[in-house]
């Protein structure tokens, strides 16, 4: 299921192992006609649903998200493709030091901060 430009999906996430492809089409059918669905049932089923309009796609997003659907607060959001995902930058631990006065050089920053200077991440 490949997602081309002007389509405006959604991902539905959270789901219940009981939802079913007529449960999420009436649900959201009520927001705006829907294009196309796609149904996951991996270890945690989540599923994309696609609206023919832009202002539909908003709507399922801010009339659903966070509802419950059989007993489960289902997460809706924006589907994005795997290359437009931001990168796990959980692991990062990234200081910006700005405003700086014209004078201070990048021996005054290590010596400010010399376990920067013991890991190797000062950067300018």
């Amino acid at each position: 299921w490949e997602l081309d430009e002007g389509e405006w999906p959604r991902y539905v996430g959270n789901l219940s192992w009981d939802v079913t492809k007529v449960l999420i089409l009436q649900l959201f059918s009520q927001i705006g006609p829907c294009k196309s669905y796609k149904m996951i049932t991996d270890n945690d089923p989540y599923c994309f649903v696609e609206f023919y309009e832009h202002r539909d796609a908003a709507a399922a997003l801010a009339a659903m998200n966070g509802r419950k659907i059989l007993g489960k607060e289902v997460k809706v959001n924006w589907a994005t493709t795997p290359s437009s995902q931001k990168k796990d930058t959980s692991n990062h631990f990234h200081v910006f030091v700005g405003d700086l006065s014209p004078e201070i050089t990048t021996e005054d920053i290590k010596s400010a901060f010399p376990p920067l200077v013991k890991y190797g991440s000062l950067g300018s």
